[in-house]
Parts: structure tokens; C-alpha cells; sequence
């Protein structure tokens, strides 16, 4: 019977991602045996979600896993060379969540409240909202994060909502942040299936959880930031929608870092050129950021 091998990172986020796929692939494929394989980075105690990635990443291209199963707001825009991104999962929510105690909006948040954001983009995009919040970094762990909510440590959190939606925390969103002022991370709520472009078993297997419209909606969103990427001192936030006439708009927003300057521009067109429509914004916004 051929084997494929699916990879995921550490995290009991990337387990719960990593089940759900092997579960749906084992249906999908029942004379292959799918198995599940945990890819620890090598340098945990110093490990972040990009230091983890890449880890997988590397893991791929070296024969150990057939599958890379990577939440698509953390693969990198650029993929190692021979990796391809072989499909994206039907997207859940893909909106950033407020986690508080009771408050429905960011302006119900007491002045100079204590955030808890996952990444130096969200902090950018929550002092563009409120100036007088105070940010910092969670630790990645929900548990441990929604402990210190309860202590008190922390007013709120902001996480993403499929985030809690997979690890069974649906209950605890006080709030969906509105899309135009928390634009979210790119593919934010979608899975991403990376293989080996010349791995022809694990190109299908990974390819029978496409999900057209979610796919087009990444690669716009992913084509609009990668104009960006070299460019530090800016947050990028994308959200594509796709109708059934199968027609794509795309929304993107750039911050700088401290919130003072907020662009924000949209197109939209034919979901097949989802990545010229991408690159066909970036452009746009990158017009306007010409005059700050």
C-alpha cells in the first residue's frame, strides 16, 4: 500500500489542523495509508512560528514528510525551491477575534488597556484603532493566554478566530474586529498543503482538498503582500472574497508600524487572475504611499 506522510508543527493548534486533514484525507484516499508526523523545531526553547515553518519546510524537502499541513497566515510568501503549494483548504473565518470580558467592540476596551496580539502586524493595525492601548506579545499557547485574560494580566487578547474555532474555543470570541479596521493576515483561516513539486502521489492526494474560491482568495491576497515583504517597517493585512459568478475583490491595507499612516485601497475582477489582481493593488497602494 503507498504511504504518505503529513507534517505539522509543535503547537496543539497545528495537531488539531493536522488530524482534521488526516481524517478528511483518509476518507478521500482509503488505499493509501496517510499518516500523521509531529516535526519539532530543533531549537525549541528559542522557537517562534516562522522558525517552526521552516523547520517543516526543511523536513519536506528532505524526503521525511510527503505533506506539509501549515496554517497559510504563517507560510512563507516565497516557498524553498522544488516546494509548491499544492492546494488551500475550504477557508473558515477568516476574521481576527476580540477576546475580552464582555466587551464587544475595541472602544468598549478602558483606556490604556493591556492587549494581547500575536505579532508586531496586529499591534501595528490596533494602535491605528486605539492610540492608547498597550500591546504585547502572547506566548502562543491559548490555555496560557486566556489564563492571564482570567488573572487579569491582560484586558484582551486578538487572536485569530479559526484559531479558536479548531481548538473548540468558539465560545470564548466576544467580538469579530470588522475587516476594514483589523484587515486580517493573509490566507488568515485557511489551511495550506505543501508538497514536493515532483512528488506526483502526495500533488494528488494533497489536491483532493482543494478548494477553488479559497485558493483563488489566497493567491490574490498572498500576490498582494509579497510586494511588501521586504519592507519591514509596514503591516499588511489582505481580505479576497469570491462570488459564485466567480467574480474576486480584494481588500488590502498597509500600516506602519506605529498606526500613524493607514492605506487602504480594493479592486476587483475574474478569480483567475487572482495574482495579478494581487499585484494590480499592491501597486495602487504603493501610488499612495508615494504621498506620506
Amino acid at each position: 500500500m503507498p504511504r504518505i506522510v503529513l507534517g505539522n508543527c509543535g503547537s496543539a493548534l497545528a495537531l488539531a489542523q493536522a488530524r482534521l486533514v488526516l481524517s478528511e484525507l483518509s476518507g478521500e484516499w482509503p488505499d493509501v495509508h496517510i499518516m500523521q508526523k509531529t516535526i519539532q523545531n530543533s531549537a525549541r526553547e528559542n522557537a517562534n512560528n516562522s522558525a517552526e515553518t521552516l523547520e517543516l519546510l526543511k523536513a519536506l524537502q528532505e524526503e521525511k514528510i510527503n505533506i506539509a499541513v501549515q496554517a497559510l497566515e504563517t507560510l512563507p510568501l516565497d516557498l524553498p525551491e522544488g516546494l509548491v503549494l499544492a492546494a488551500v483548504s475550504k477557508r473558515l473565518e477568516p476574521r481576527s477575534a476580540l477576546v475580552a470580558k464582555g466587551q464587544k467592540s475595541l472602544k468598549d476596551l478602558p483606556p490604556a488597556a493591556l492587549v494581547g496580539v500575536a505579532n508586531a502586524r496586529d499591534a501595528a493595525f490596533l494602535k491605528a484603532s486605539r492610540k492608547d492601548l498597550v500591546t504585547t506579545y502572547l506566548s502562543g499557547n491559548i490555555d496560557t493566554d486566556l489564563g492571564q485574560l482570567a488573572s487579569g494580566d491582560l484586558a484582551a487578547l486578538i487572536v485569530s478566530s479559526a484559531c479558536l474555532i479548531q481548538l473548540d474555543r468558539r465560545q470564548r470570541i466576544d467580538a469579530l474586529l470588522d475587516t476594514e479596521t483589523f484587515t486580517p493576515a493573509v490566507g488568515q483561516g485557511s489551511l495550506g498543503l505543501v508538497v514536493r513539486e515532483d512528488d506526483d502521489l502526495a500533488n494528488d492526494v494533497a489536491y483532493s482538498l482543494q478548494h477553488r474560491p479559497s485558493f483563488d482568495r489566497a493567491m490574490a491576497e498572498r500576490s498582494f503582500a509579497r510586494t511588501f515583504q521586504a519592507a519591514s517597517q509596514w503591516a499588511v493585512g489582505a481580505l479576497a472574497s469570491v462570488s459564485s459568478d466567480g467574480e474576486l475583490s480584494l481588500l488590502g491595507t498597509v500600516a506602519d508600524t506605529q498606526g500613524e499612516v493607514v492605506i487602504q485601497a480594493e479592486i476587483s475582477g475574474e478569480a483567475a487572475e487572482a495574482a495579478e489582481l494581487g499585484r494590480e493593488l499592491a501597486r495602487d497602494v504603493l501610488e499612495q504611499l508615494k504621498n506620506h
